[in-house]
């Protein structure tokens, strides 16, 4: 039992450590590996919790990684669609095939700090559902102000 707890410390501490390698240019990026790593943690925290055995703990791991890797890679997408429309300026849409949509629309770009305003909107069966407004900057950004 011992032992089995070492190793779970072991590859917890791997698991949590692993995001902490990439560069800040590239943090924003790998959101589906990140989530993976995370939701396999907590899934096989979660599963010793519930279940106090090996089968338990690999069952929560696997299905945190399944569950981490969703929605890592929906941020992924997020991001990827904020960042195309601010560089080409032009409207992005991402369909999926349940009927929804991610779509992102370029604002105003501000040649002082090199940002632009992008508006997100998620819709779900022609319906939407969520609107953000964030802001997508190339390089480095220095100040806050506009």
């Amino acid at each position: 039992m011992k032992n089995k707890s070492v190793i779970f410390i072991v590859l917890f501490m791997i698991s949590v450590s692993l995001p902490s390698c990439v560069t800040p240019a590239e943090q924003d990026r790998y959101n589906t590996q990140r989530g993976a790593a995370i939701g396999a943690s907590i899934g096989a925290i979660t599963g010793q919790a519930i279940g106090r055995n090996t089968e338990a703990t690999l069952l929560g791991a696997g299905i945190g990684t399944l569950l981490g890797a969703i929605i890592g890679n929906a941020v992924d997408q997020s991001q990827q669609a904020g960042v195309e429309a601010a560089r080409t300026n032009k409207r992005v849409v991402y369909y999926d095939d349940r009927g929804g949509a991610l779509e992102a629309i370029p604002g105003p770009a501000n040649q002082q700090t090199n940002c632009r305003k992008v508006t997100k909107r998620v819709w779900e069966k022609g319906q939407l559902v969520k609107e953000t407004v964030e802001e997508v900057c190339e390089g480095e950004r220095y100040t806050k102000e506009y």
